[in-house]
């Protein structure tokens, strides 16, 4: 499904995160900073020293069950990738230790071991913006006429969405 056209590509920007930054919070920093409020993460790889992913456990839809993988082991950053609407980033990444390789939603908490480097291009011509899903309960992409002036919503971990779909089946069954 298509959600908008007409978007171009705008200026690259490529950050070099240092040890002890935090990943997700720093990317929603630069973008800030950038006038990124719309953009795609090309490219990123690195470390980190403490790492947080979440993704879905099970295939029924709406999905309901969410893993939530934390480490405070050292982990290579093989791929990173995502979405930037109204300065809100989507973020999901691939890791690996010598056992292993994993990933998922990235989550607050992301701290740079060694390096972390990323290539954000920045979109242009097109409004989008994370919207609540009734159905799902997940804030998916959308492309919207203007931005409201009501600031920046950077709620999008799949944690929140659990406790979302909770509340309402709680409810549901107290409605019976």
């Amino acid at each position: 499904m298509v959600i908008g056209r007409g978007g171009r590509a705008g200026e690259v920007v490529v950050v070099r995160l240092a040890p002890g930054e935090l990943l997700l919070e720093s990317l929603r920093a630069i973008c800030r900073q950038e006038k990124i409020r719309n953009g795609v993460i090309l490219t990123g790889f690195g470390s980190l020293s403490a790492s947080r992913v979440t993704g879905v456990v099970s295939p029924a839809f709406p999905p309901t069950r969410f893993y939530d993988n934390r480490s405070r082991a050292g982990v290579e950053i093989l791929a990173l990738s995502g979405v930037v609407a109204d300065y809100h980033v989507h973020a999901h990444v691939v890791l690996c230790d010598r056992r292993k390789a994993f990933g998922g939603h990235v989550e607050e908490g992301c701290r740079i071991l060694s390096l972390s480097e990323i290539a954000i291009m920045r979109v242009d011509r097109i409004r989008l913006k994370r919207l609540l899903d009734p159905t799902s309960g997940q804030k998916l992409l959308g492309v919207v006429r203007r931005y409201a002036a009501d600031g920046v919503d950077q709620e999008g971990s799949l944690l929140t969405v659990q406790k979302r779909l909770a509340r309402r089946r709680l409810a549901r069954r107290a409605g019976r």
